[in-house]
């Protein structure tokens, strides 16, 4: 019963920890981090271009974060653009049946408060999609009087002006001293799409491109042919959007694996179980074929999404990491010991999570 319960937290705990990962991001601030989401489906019909990535009609949802006291880095009278802004979301296709989750990417971000007409909020930049580079662009309008300034502040839900409202994808366009893949594609100056044929590097200024279908650009040591000129695919947007505030998420506690108070678990073949302080004896591989796990007090787990064990550099199964039920404060791990590193002697357990490595604790496997 324990192993089971154990399993259900695993599962809520990776749950918890996509969510929070999800919504609050890498957003470092001071002072309140405004959260932007638009969220609703495209438009059933393409408005032009080729929908190359079956999006129309399919629902969408975009996080924007910002940090509240953020400057602009250009102003007008009625607009202010802001840069880096972090963008993450999901979109759905038709060609997938799961929802592609965004990689998070720097924006452009532009609010616009004109005195007739729509406030407008516009976001632009390259994204990663399925390993590579695409350049996209909204227009979300929403009715007059939404936004209040042209500033990083919240704003109640409403539903976006679909008949104001445009969401484009294309290529992006050329980077020097960027390593290209066979098969990926850019825009050049004169709207020209260009494929790799021949991977490489670019070179550090642009080339002199050959805009003739299917003649060849040579770009340090990449080569490029030409595919014609392009139009970037437009789709309706439709749906709510909302600026919400909230203070920004604590640090996270240092990583840390404990030395003190590990225990060893043995699942037995009749389903029962017994513990034992690993401080009496080494962990014994080799007596039976029950199932050896170890139980450690960690720190730096609970909210963490991913969390990975090794021992004696190797991975193992992690069982349990979440918040301990005995000692508040405290996170626990448990993790299963393979037979394979039976008669190991003393070797090190080493515990990453979300990317940061504690310092490793050692133990006795006979």
């Amino acid at each position: 019963m324990m192993y089971k319960m154990r399993s259900i937290a695993i599962a809520a705990a990776v749950i918890s920890g996509f969510a929070a990962s999800q919504n609050l991001m890498a957003v470092t601030c001071s002072e309140d981090v405004v959260t932007y989401l638009a969220s609703g489906a495209f438009g059933p019909n393409v408005i032009q271009g080729l929908d190359s990535f079956k999006l129309a009609g399919e629902p969408y949802t975009i996080y924007l974060y910002a940090c509240e006291s953020k400057q602009p880095s250009k102003t007008g009278s009625d607009y202010a653009i802001y840069t880096g802004i972090e963008l993450t979301g999901t979109v759905q296709s038709s060609l997938i049946t799961q929802p592609y989750t965004i990689k998070p990417a720097a924006m452009t971000f532009t609010l616009v408060e004109p005195t007739k007409g729509a406030d407008l909020v516009e976001v632009a930049g390259d994204v990663l999609v399925e390993g590579s580079q695409i350049y996209i662009r909204a227009t979300i309008a929403l009715p007059a009087g939404t936004l209040t300034s042209t500033k990083i502040v919240p704003f109640s839900s409403v539903s976006i002006v679909t008949a104001s409202s445009v969401f484009s994808y294309s290529y992006p366009a050329w980077v020097a001293s960027t390593v290209y893949k066979a098969g990926q594609q850019i825009i050049d100056p004169s709207g020209s799409a260009q494929k790799v044929i021949t991977e490489g590097t670019s070179g550090t200024t642009a080339p002199v491109w050959n805009d003739t279908l299917d003649g060849t650009t040579t770009d340090g040591t990449v080569v490029w042919q030409c595919e014609g000129p392009y139009t970037a695919t437009e789709l309706s947007v439709t749906g709510k959007a909302s600026g919400t505030a909230a203070p920004p998420p604590a640090p996270k506690p240092d990583t840390l694996l404990h030395s003190e108070g590990v225990q060893v678990i043995t699942a037995h073949a009749d389903g029962s179980q017994s513990m034992r302080p690993l401080s009496a004896a080494p962990v014994d591989l080799l007596a039976s074929s029950d199932k050896v796990m170890l139980q450690f007090y960690a720190s730096g787990v609970h909210e963490a999404s991913d969390v990975h064990v090794q021992i004696a550099g190797q991975e193992v199964p992690v069982r349990y990491a979440g918040t301990s039920g005995h000692f508040p404060g405290l996170d626990e791990i448990i993790v299963e010991v393979p037979r394979s590193l039976a008669g190991m002697g003393k070797v090190d357990v080493a515990l990453t999570a979300d990317g940061q490595t504690a310092s490793p604790v050692t133990v006795h496997i006979q």
